[in-house]
């Protein structure tokens, strides 16, 4: 049986005949990380995160049932605990398809066939259809068992403790509907939660079906022969549409048919109550939907980026008018809370304190011979909770705006919520500006809001690891220069009078809204601009001597995220949290009125050789340390075949300068010096001869030089370990890295040890002549033998 092995992602890309092949193999696909790609359709971006950037053929093999398998609880059998399945599986007469072995225990030929990337990056949930293929079966209307009809979903809200019980909407109105007519915003009534920044998103995105049905699935029925009691919705969490599938049970009053959460006008329609249940579910509870904001809403509706905007103080931006006009002409939605400052005189007003609105409309009218700039704005709560001051309906203003202007406006007289001010009243009385601009993510290519054109988006998807590649802020440069960095280019619009392209950048963490009260953490971004050539990572002597051109806040929110206005240009952005060494999944998302491209920077796997500096420094040294080391190995070598094991070596070692000057060492042990053998060893025998030796003392002692270099009080900080792969003339990929630093740096003391790094040299040199030395076929491609792949991997 041969194993091939692409040789590295850059001659891969040469070879796509054979590396990027989308057609079916026996076993793991070759091109299995292609599965971690983004998925761009005729329809919109997508990304697969829930798959670990580390992700291995073996873990690829478990990808199509993880990816498949609908995540339904199942009822708790006797001995049904993992420990005992596992031991059931160990234990078993019957082995695994892919674990049959034939008469010369090797791997039969009858391997199992996984699906290639493509596929696999494009499975759907199915979960609802297995749900209602149950129903239909057990002729049962479904339950579900993640979200029961109990306290436990609504939470901790004392006041209906007692109070609630669960009913079927064909039990609280005999004539229920999904739908009843097209969706609206009258559809939208808020209930007992103080969710009103949820229900303002809600009743925003029924002005724009485009959006709604992509949330809220079509055909959906709540009687007939396609009922079964299990409704399902899709939201945009994280960089993905996820499904949501719920029963149709909604908590009620005891003893009465009111629903006691969000409701629709209309007594008969309930799509709007199973939205929020569904929204409840993927949250956690109802009560986790007590206090928010809009901009989260709007993103896991939308897919888009918001931005949020402080309205008071220092904070205002001074150029909000311009903002205003800018958002409301672009593919946006937007929403404004008012704060709890001077309640009394806003509530005269008609305003509601801590309330959330939607921001509909901007425009400006001729008023007494001057230019007027005017705001729309929506309380969800509708009918007469509106604006009373000027420029209100019927107020005394309207009738100096010509008809035409107010035609222009879509002013309407009517108490429906939706209400007119000036924007000087709403710079006055409005406390907060969240806007979420719709990208690539948010609709279908073709589709648009208005004529409106949305934003060019790139995504990156980024996890930060603990002694790996989590440096914490800019305060160190050394460990900041760790985190992951992130390239981009605006491209020139091609006009010789070139503008400056609108450019939002976002860094957003895993939601973490299921555990309300919140640990999220403090993260953060710079950005830099770089030429046009930059291929690798800004190092920290690179950093030391140039300034970003923005550096956000550090904030503990799901996203965070800056805007400016860049000429076209090739940019870094390095995501941080604000303290090192935290760890979190993120995703850097870019949005741009100007088309972009971009690269994850990254190392390809190299060995450059030891630097001339150091040749330079250790050269006279070693060449007299050398005839002494000759001299000590012809004692001690087999007589007969000339060569040293790892006994040997362990003796020799401990009595040379390598273990001289070197804190908390405790010398070479065998073990040491088995894993030293093979780095220089030719036929992995467990002995070398006299010039293997010699190579490697004066191998180790570059190795010792790099690490005294580095060290503190006997050990390096592990967020060094890349820089001295890199002064050893190693250079590896971030996956490559993230194996190393996983293995050998001391995951509590955040250190690697003398010892460790010496095991990690050895091995690397190892690996890397494996590579430059093994055969390969005529695309280039490694070729091992089970055998020899077996030796290799052991011996090490």
């Amino acid at each position: 049986m041969l194993i091939k092995v692409g040789r590295s992602k850059s001659h891969a890309r040469h070879k796509k005949n054979n590396c990027e092949s989308d057609e079916e193999s026996t076993g793991i696909p070759q091109n299995y990380l292609k599965v971690l790609h983004p998925v761009v359709s005729e329809k919109r971006v997508q990304f697969n995160l829930g798959i670990p950037s580390t992700l291995t053929p073996r873990g690829y093999a478990k990808l199509e049932a993880k990816l498949t398998s609908p995540n339904i609880q199942k009822p708790k059998q006797e001995n049904g605990s993992t420990s005992v399945q596992v031991l059931k599986e160990l234990f078993s007469h019957k082995k695994p398809d892919h674990m049959c072995k034939n008469s010369n225990g090797h791997s039969s030929e009858n391997r199992i066939s996984y699906p290639n990337p493509t596929r696999m990056r494009n499975f759907k949930s199915i979960e609802y259809e297995i749900v209602v293929r149950t129903v239909r079966e057990t002729k049962q209307l479904y339950e579900d068992p993640q979200f029961p009809a109990d306290d436990s979903s609504i939470g901790n809200i004392p006041d209906l403790k007692g109070k609630v019980e669960w009913k079927r909407p064909k039990e609280i109105n005999r004539d229920a509907q999904f739908f009843s007519g097209s969706p609206s915003r009258f559809d939208v009534d808020q209930g007992y939660l103080g969710d009103c920044w949820f229900n303002a998103v809600v009743s925003t995105i029924t002005k724009y079906p485009q959006l709604l049905f992509q949330v809220i699935p079509k055909s959906q029925t709540l009687k007939g022969s396609d009922y079964t009691g299990a409704i399902h919705f899709q939201f945009w969490r994280f960089g993905q549409w996820i499904e949501v599938v719920i029963d149709d049970r909604l908590p009620v009053l005891k003893g009465t048919c009111k629903v006691v959460f969000m409701h629709s006008t209309d007594g008969k329609e309930f799509w709007s109550a199973l939205l929020e249940k569904a929204y409840a579910k993927l949250c956690g509870t109802y009560e986790h939907l007590t206090g928010g904001f809009q901009s989260e809403a709007m993103e896991d509706f939308t897919g888009g980026i918001c931005q949020t905007f402080i309205l008071r103080g220092e904070g205002r931006p001074p150029d909000l008018l311009k903002m205003l006009q800018r958002y409301t002409a672009t593919c946006c939605l937007i929403g404004c809370d008012v704060d709890g400052e001077h309640i009394r005189k806003r509530e005269q007003l008609g305003l509601i304190e801590s309330h959330a609105y939607s921001l509909t409309g901007f425009g400006c009218v001729n008023y007494r011979g001057k230019e007027q700039y005017l705001v729309r704005c929506r309380n969800p709560w509708g009918e007469k909770h509106e604006w009373k001051g000027p420029w209100s309906d019927k107020s005394e203003e309207w009738k100096h705006v010509k008809p035409k202007d107010k035609k222009a406006l879509g002013y309407k007289d009517k108490e429906d919520g939706e209400f007119w001010m000036s924007f000087e009243d709403f710079a006055e009385n409005f406390g907060l500006l969240e806007v979420c601009h719709l990208g690539l993510s948010s609709l279908d290519y073709d589709d648009e809001i208005e004529g409106k054109q949305r934003m060019n988006e790139l995504t990156f998807v980024g996890e930060w690891c603990a002694n790996v590649n989590a440096g914490g802020p800019m305060n160190n440069l050394e460990p900041y220069s760790t985190n992951p960095q992130f390239l981009f280019t605006i491209k020139r619009d091609g006009r010789k009078d070139e503008t400056k392209a609108l450019v939002i950048i976002g860094v957003m963490q895993e939601s973490r809204r299921r555990d309300y009260g919140g640990d999220f953490l403090e993260i953060g971004f710079s950005l830099y601009e770089v030429s046009a050539n930059q291929k690798s990572r800004l190092t920290a002597e690179q950093l030391a001597d140039r300034k970003p051109l923005i550096t956000s806040d550090y904030i503990p929110r799901r996203e965070v995220t800056l805007e400016e206005y860049l000429f076209s240009g090739t940019f870094i952005i390095i995501p941080t949290t604000n303290h090192p060494n935290e760890e979190c999944k993120f995703i850097l998302r870019v949005f741009s009125s100007s088309e972009m491209t971009q690269q994850e920077l990254d190392d390809t796997n190299t060995y450059e050789g030891i630097s001339k500096e150091i040749i330079d420094t250790l050269e006279s040294t070693l060449l007299s340390e050398l005839y002494s080391m000759e001299q000590r190995f012809a004692q001690l070598c087999n007589a007969e075949s000339r060569t040293i094991n790892a006994t040997h070596l362990s003796q020799i070692l401990n009595h040379s300068s390598l273990k001289e000057s070197m804190h908390d060492f405790d010398g070479f042990t065998e073990s040491l010096c088995r894993t030293l053998l093979p780095s220089v060893s030719t036929n992995l025998t467990g002995n070398i001869d006299l010039k293997e030796f010699l190579f490697l003392w004066a191998q180790m002692n570059t190795w010792k030089h790099i690490f005294q270099n580095h060290q503190k009080h006997g050990h390096d900080p592990g967020y060094k370990l890349r820089e001295m792969l890199s002064t050893a003339g190693y250079h590896v990929s971030n996956r490559v890295y993230h194996s190393i630093a996983c293995r050998y740096i001391d995951s509590k003391k955040c250190t690697i040890s003398f010892d460790e790094f010496l095991h990690c040299m050895a091995r690397l040199r190892s690996a890397f002549d494996v590579t430059n030395i093994h055969p390969r076929n005529q695309n280039n491609q490694l070729v091992f033998t089970v055998e020899d792949y077996l030796r290799l991997s052991l011996s090490t």
